[in-house]
């Protein structure tokens, strides 16, 4: 398996407190924005109110200024997104009710600098 691109890990908690590895998978567009990322993560990410892990899901920056494409001002904030739907990574655009955002989380370069939450 490739070196991670990036870590995820919250200050906001989530079950997101533990750095998560995160691998690009691509480039997409949701509801007009053209800056999300799908990634692959591991350890799955907990949906707490859906009692469920997912393995892929959509990032996208929080703040104006930030960008993923590519990251240069670290840690970037970002919404965390589950998708409904069966193959992600077939699909480069996502409409309403097919993601939900549910956690607010930072990307980091390092595993450490997640464990420390490095700024």
């Amino acid at each position: 398996m490739s070196k991670p691109d990036f870590y995820l890990a919250s200050t906001e908690g989530y079950g997101l407190e533990e750095p998560h590895s995160c691998w690009r998978i691509k480039r997409v567009t949701v509801v007009g924005r053209d800056d999300f990322v799908l990634a692959r993560v591991d350890p799955p990410v907990p949906v707490g109110l859906e009692h469920c892990d997912v393995d892929r899901i959509l990032l996208a920056t929080r703040h104006v200024g930030f960008s993923l494409f590519p990251i240069s001002k670290w840690p970037p904030s970002v919404y965390v997104a589950r998708t409904y739907c069966d193959n992600p990574e077939s699909k480069d655009n996502f409409l309403r009710g097919e993601f939900r955002v549910f956690a607010w989380a930072e990307l980091y370069r390092t595993e450490e600098d997640a464990r420390t939450k490095a700024l």
